[in-house]
Protein backbone atom coordinates (compact mmCIF):
# COMPACT_ATOMS: atom_id res chain seq x y z
CA UNK A 1 0.00 0.00 0.00
CA UNK A 2 3.05 2.51 1.01
CA UNK A 3 5.25 1.44 -2.17
CA UNK A 4 1.17 2.19 -4.65
CA UNK A 5 1.39 5.60 -2.43
CA UNK A 6 5.04 6.52 -3.25
CA UNK A 7 4.71 5.49 -6.87
CA UNK A 8 1.51 7.65 -7.17
CA UNK A 9 3.37 10.44 -5.86
CA UNK A 10 6.21 10.33 -7.73
CA UNK A 11 4.33 9.94 -10.98
CA UNK A 12 2.62 12.86 -9.95
CA UNK A 13 5.26 14.63 -9.48
CA UNK A 14 6.97 14.35 -12.73
CA UNK A 15 3.73 14.84 -14.37
CA UNK A 16 3.82 18.14 -12.56
CA UNK A 17 7.35 19.26 -13.49
CA UNK A 18 6.55 18.31 -17.15
CA UNK A 19 3.74 20.54 -17.45
CA UNK A 20 5.64 23.49 -15.98
CA UNK A 21 8.40 22.84 -18.23
CA UNK A 22 6.13 22.70 -21.03
CA UNK A 23 4.28 25.83 -19.69
CA UNK A 24 7.01 27.66 -19.01
CA UNK A 25 8.74 26.98 -22.76
CA UNK A 26 5.10 27.92 -24.14
CA UNK A 27 5.16 31.34 -22.48
CA UNK A 28 8.76 31.70 -23.19
CA UNK A 29 8.12 30.99 -26.93
CA UNK A 30 5.01 34.05 -26.63
CA UNK A 31 6.62 36.07 -24.38
CA UNK A 32 9.80 36.50 -26.78
CA UNK A 33 8.86 40.15 -28.57
CA UNK A 34 9.46 40.31 -32.68
CA UNK A 35 11.43 43.22 -33.64
CA UNK A 36 10.43 45.62 -36.32
CA UNK A 37 12.10 48.20 -38.32
CA UNK A 38 10.36 50.91 -39.51
CA UNK A 39 11.19 52.50 -42.40
CA UNK A 40 8.25 55.17 -42.81
CA UNK A 41 7.14 57.63 -40.26
CA UNK A 42 3.44 56.13 -40.39
CA UNK A 43 4.34 52.70 -40.04
CA UNK A 44 7.16 53.42 -37.13
CA UNK A 45 3.85 55.42 -35.55
CA UNK A 46 1.53 52.18 -36.06
CA UNK A 47 4.14 49.91 -34.28
CA UNK A 48 4.68 51.84 -31.87
CA UNK A 49 0.88 52.40 -31.26
CA UNK A 50 0.42 48.32 -30.96
CA UNK A 51 3.79 47.19 -28.78
CA UNK A 52 6.39 50.46 -28.50
CA UNK A 53 9.03 48.25 -26.94
CA UNK A 54 9.10 45.65 -30.52
CA UNK A 55 9.94 48.76 -32.26
CA UNK A 56 13.87 49.31 -32.89
CA UNK A 57 14.36 51.15 -35.92
CA UNK A 58 12.98 54.37 -37.43
CA UNK A 59 13.21 56.81 -40.16
CA UNK A 60 14.77 60.31 -39.15
CA UNK A 61 11.82 61.81 -39.73
CA UNK A 62 10.85 65.36 -38.44
CA UNK A 63 7.41 64.05 -37.06
CA UNK A 64 9.63 61.47 -34.90
CA UNK A 65 12.50 63.73 -34.13
CA UNK A 66 9.48 65.47 -31.58
CA UNK A 67 8.11 62.37 -30.10
CA UNK A 68 9.70 62.12 -26.75
CA UNK A 69 8.76 58.33 -27.00
CA UNK A 70 10.96 57.84 -30.28
CA UNK A 71 14.37 59.46 -28.50
CA UNK A 72 16.28 55.98 -27.64
CA UNK A 73 15.24 53.96 -30.79
CA UNK A 74 17.99 53.61 -33.48
CA UNK A 75 17.48 56.28 -36.41
CA UNK A 76 18.19 54.12 -39.41
CA UNK A 77 17.58 56.91 -42.42
CA UNK A 78 18.00 60.83 -42.72
CA UNK A 79 15.97 62.88 -45.23
CA UNK A 80 15.51 61.39 -48.49
CA UNK A 81 18.84 59.39 -48.01
CA UNK A 82 18.46 55.21 -48.37
CA UNK A 83 18.32 53.60 -45.18
CA UNK A 84 21.56 52.33 -43.71
CA UNK A 85 21.19 48.35 -44.35
CA UNK A 86 23.93 47.73 -42.21
CA UNK A 87 22.51 49.38 -39.26
CA UNK A 88 19.10 47.34 -40.22
CA UNK A 89 21.17 44.23 -40.22
CA UNK A 90 22.81 45.06 -36.89
CA UNK A 91 19.25 45.26 -35.21
CA UNK A 92 18.09 41.78 -36.14
CA UNK A 93 14.93 42.28 -37.20
CA UNK A 94 11.96 39.84 -37.51
CA UNK A 95 10.35 42.69 -40.21
CA UNK A 96 11.42 45.48 -41.91
CA UNK A 97 8.29 47.34 -43.46
CA UNK A 98 8.86 49.85 -45.95
CA UNK A 99 6.46 52.10 -48.13
CA UNK A 100 5.91 50.64 -51.96
CA UNK A 101 7.87 52.46 -54.47
CA UNK A 102 9.84 54.59 -52.17
CA UNK A 103 11.77 51.25 -50.83
CA UNK A 104 11.57 48.83 -53.05
CA UNK A 105 15.38 48.18 -53.53
CA UNK A 106 16.19 48.15 -49.46
CA UNK A 107 13.25 45.90 -49.18
CA UNK A 108 14.86 43.40 -52.16
CA UNK A 109 18.00 43.69 -50.95
CA UNK A 110 16.89 42.65 -46.79
CA UNK A 111 14.63 39.93 -48.37
CA UNK A 112 17.96 38.55 -50.07
CA UNK A 113 19.30 38.12 -47.41
CA UNK A 114 16.31 36.08 -45.47
CA UNK A 115 15.24 39.56 -43.57
CA UNK A 116 11.53 39.27 -43.53
CA UNK A 117 9.67 42.62 -44.90
CA UNK A 118 6.68 44.35 -45.79
CA UNK A 119 6.02 46.87 -48.64
CA UNK A 120 2.68 49.12 -47.89
CA UNK A 121 0.90 51.46 -49.97
CA UNK A 122 -1.39 53.89 -48.18
CA UNK A 123 -4.10 55.02 -50.07
CA UNK A 124 -6.94 55.21 -48.02
CA UNK A 125 -8.46 54.85 -44.51
CA UNK A 126 -8.96 50.80 -45.70
CA UNK A 127 -4.87 50.57 -46.30
CA UNK A 128 -4.11 51.75 -43.14
CA UNK A 129 -6.88 50.01 -41.51
CA UNK A 130 -5.74 46.56 -43.16
CA UNK A 131 -1.67 47.44 -41.85
CA UNK A 132 -2.98 48.15 -38.53
CA UNK A 133 -4.54 44.53 -38.50
CA UNK A 134 -1.23 43.11 -39.90
CA UNK A 135 1.26 44.42 -37.64
CA UNK A 136 -1.21 43.32 -34.81
CA UNK A 137 -1.46 39.76 -36.20
CA UNK A 138 2.46 39.81 -36.54
CA UNK A 139 3.08 40.61 -32.95
CA UNK A 140 0.69 38.28 -32.03
CA UNK A 141 -1.50 40.96 -30.59
CA UNK A 142 -4.82 39.36 -29.11
CA UNK A 143 -6.45 42.37 -28.62
CA UNK A 144 -6.46 44.85 -31.77
CA UNK A 145 -7.27 48.28 -31.11
CA UNK A 146 -9.19 49.35 -34.05
CA UNK A 147 -7.86 52.46 -36.18
CA UNK A 148 -11.10 54.32 -35.42
CA UNK A 149 -9.73 54.50 -31.47
CA UNK A 150 -6.45 55.77 -32.96
CA UNK A 151 -7.70 58.58 -35.63
CA UNK A 152 -10.85 59.11 -34.17
CA UNK A 153 -11.66 62.40 -35.97
CA UNK A 154 -11.51 60.41 -39.03
CA UNK A 155 -14.78 58.16 -38.07
CA UNK A 156 -18.03 59.89 -37.70
CA UNK A 157 -21.67 59.48 -38.85
CA UNK A 158 -23.25 60.06 -41.91
CA UNK A 159 -25.42 63.17 -40.57
CA UNK A 160 -22.02 64.86 -39.92
CA UNK A 161 -20.58 64.61 -43.78
CA UNK A 162 -20.79 67.50 -45.68
CA UNK A 163 -23.30 68.07 -48.45
CA UNK A 164 -22.65 69.74 -52.20
CA UNK A 165 -19.75 71.67 -51.50
CA UNK A 166 -17.12 71.67 -53.77
CA UNK A 167 -13.64 72.21 -53.67
CA UNK A 168 -10.14 71.95 -55.30
CA UNK A 169 -6.82 71.32 -53.49
CA UNK A 170 -3.64 72.91 -54.66
CA UNK A 171 -0.41 71.51 -53.65
CA UNK A 172 1.95 73.54 -55.39
CA UNK A 173 2.03 76.76 -58.06
CA UNK A 174 5.01 75.44 -60.13
CA UNK A 175 3.40 73.09 -62.12
CA UNK A 176 -0.10 73.64 -60.50
CA UNK A 177 -0.56 70.19 -59.41
CA UNK A 178 -4.24 69.16 -57.58
CA UNK A 179 -5.19 65.66 -56.19
CA UNK A 180 -7.04 63.06 -58.27
CA UNK A 181 -9.56 60.05 -56.79
CA UNK A 182 -6.32 57.67 -56.74
CA UNK A 183 -4.43 59.80 -53.95
CA UNK A 184 -4.57 59.63 -50.54
CA UNK A 185 -5.73 62.81 -49.49
CA UNK A 186 -8.37 62.90 -52.71
CA UNK A 187 -9.73 59.88 -50.63
CA UNK A 188 -9.71 62.02 -47.14
CA UNK A 189 -11.32 64.67 -48.83
CA UNK A 190 -14.28 62.38 -50.51
CA UNK A 191 -14.49 60.58 -47.23
CA UNK A 192 -16.02 64.17 -45.79
CA UNK A 193 -18.55 64.38 -48.69
CA UNK A 194 -16.76 67.10 -50.23
CA UNK A 195 -17.17 67.06 -54.32
CA UNK A 196 -13.22 66.99 -55.47
CA UNK A 197 -13.56 68.69 -58.53
CA UNK A 198 -10.09 67.30 -59.94
CA UNK A 199 -11.32 63.44 -58.71
CA UNK A 200 -11.98 62.45 -62.03
CA UNK A 201 -9.20 63.80 -64.21
CA UNK A 202 -6.59 61.68 -65.56
CA UNK A 203 -2.94 62.25 -64.16
CA UNK A 204 -0.50 62.39 -66.58
CA UNK A 205 2.48 64.43 -64.13
CA UNK A 206 5.23 62.40 -62.93
CA UNK A 207 3.40 61.89 -59.22
CA UNK A 208 1.02 59.32 -59.33
CA UNK A 209 -2.58 60.37 -58.32
CA UNK A 210 -2.26 64.68 -58.93
CA UNK A 211 -3.16 66.39 -62.05
CA UNK A 212 -1.57 69.14 -63.55
CA UNK A 213 -3.75 72.07 -63.81
CA UNK A 214 -3.84 75.17 -66.15
CA UNK A 215 -4.65 79.11 -64.86
CA UNK A 216 -7.32 78.75 -67.18
CA UNK A 217 -9.18 75.24 -66.12
CA UNK A 218 -8.59 76.65 -62.44
CA UNK A 219 -10.55 79.67 -63.06
CA UNK A 220 -13.22 78.12 -65.21
CA UNK A 221 -13.92 75.02 -62.87
CA UNK A 222 -14.65 77.97 -60.10
CA UNK A 223 -13.91 76.25 -57.16
CA UNK A 224 -16.43 77.58 -54.04
CA UNK A 225 -13.50 76.51 -51.75
CA UNK A 226 -10.14 76.38 -51.93
CA UNK A 227 -7.31 74.03 -50.00
CA UNK A 228 -4.10 75.02 -50.09
CA UNK A 229 -0.83 72.80 -49.13
CA UNK A 230 1.82 74.09 -47.22
CA UNK A 231 4.46 71.81 -48.56
CA UNK A 232 8.08 71.35 -47.05
CA UNK A 233 10.43 74.54 -47.86
CA UNK A 234 6.92 76.90 -49.51
CA UNK A 235 4.83 79.23 -47.95
CA UNK A 236 0.86 79.66 -48.66
CA UNK A 237 1.74 83.15 -50.24
CA UNK A 238 2.99 81.47 -53.16
CA UNK A 239 -0.74 80.68 -54.39
CA UNK A 240 -1.44 84.59 -54.12
CA UNK A 241 1.35 84.96 -56.94
CA UNK A 242 -1.38 83.04 -59.48
CA UNK A 243 -2.43 85.31 -62.30
CA UNK A 244 -6.09 84.78 -61.69
CA UNK A 245 -5.84 84.28 -58.09
CA UNK A 246 -8.65 87.43 -56.89
CA UNK A 247 -10.72 86.09 -59.85
CA UNK A 248 -11.58 82.18 -57.62
CA UNK A 249 -15.21 82.40 -56.44
CA UNK A 250 -13.56 81.03 -53.02
CA UNK A 251 -11.41 83.60 -52.93
CA UNK A 252 -13.81 86.23 -53.33
CA UNK A 253 -15.96 84.82 -50.66
CA UNK A 254 -12.51 83.95 -48.35
CA UNK A 255 -13.26 80.70 -48.27
CA UNK A 256 -9.64 78.95 -48.39
CA UNK A 257 -8.38 76.26 -45.50
CA UNK A 258 -4.73 75.91 -45.47
CA UNK A 259 -3.70 72.61 -44.91
CA UNK A 260 0.11 70.83 -43.39
CA UNK A 261 2.00 68.64 -46.17
CA UNK A 262 1.62 65.92 -43.47
CA UNK A 263 -1.82 64.67 -42.66
CA UNK A 264 -3.15 65.50 -46.25
CA UNK A 265 -0.77 64.84 -48.88
CA UNK A 266 1.53 62.54 -47.02
CA UNK A 267 -0.19 60.60 -43.90
CA UNK A 268 3.15 61.25 -41.86
CA UNK A 269 1.55 59.79 -38.33
CA UNK A 270 -1.53 58.81 -36.64
CA UNK A 271 -1.63 62.59 -35.36
CA UNK A 272 -1.16 64.87 -38.44
CA UNK A 273 -3.98 62.47 -40.00
CA UNK A 274 -6.05 63.42 -37.18
CA UNK A 275 -5.62 67.07 -37.50
CA UNK A 276 -6.12 66.90 -41.48
CA UNK A 277 -9.15 65.10 -40.41
CA UNK A 278 -10.62 67.79 -37.84
CA UNK A 279 -9.82 70.50 -40.54
CA UNK A 280 -11.51 69.04 -43.40
CA UNK A 281 -14.40 68.98 -40.95
CA UNK A 282 -14.68 72.13 -41.07
CA UNK A 283 -14.68 73.18 -44.50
Amino acid sequence: MIYKFFKISFLFILCSQFTQIVNSSENAYLNKRKKIVALTSLSADLVNSIDSKSLVGIPGSSLLKSNPSYKDIEIISSGRMPPNLEKIIRLKPDLVIGANGFHDKPLSKLNELGIKTLSTKIKNLKDLENLNREINSFLLKKDIEPLSKKIKNCYFSSSKISKNKNVIALVSTKPILSPNSKSWSGNLIKRFGLKNLTSDLQSKSEFKGYVNLSQEWLLKSKPNNLIVVKTPGSNISQYESLAIWTKIPAVKKKNIFSFNYYGLINPGSLDSINKACIKLSSI
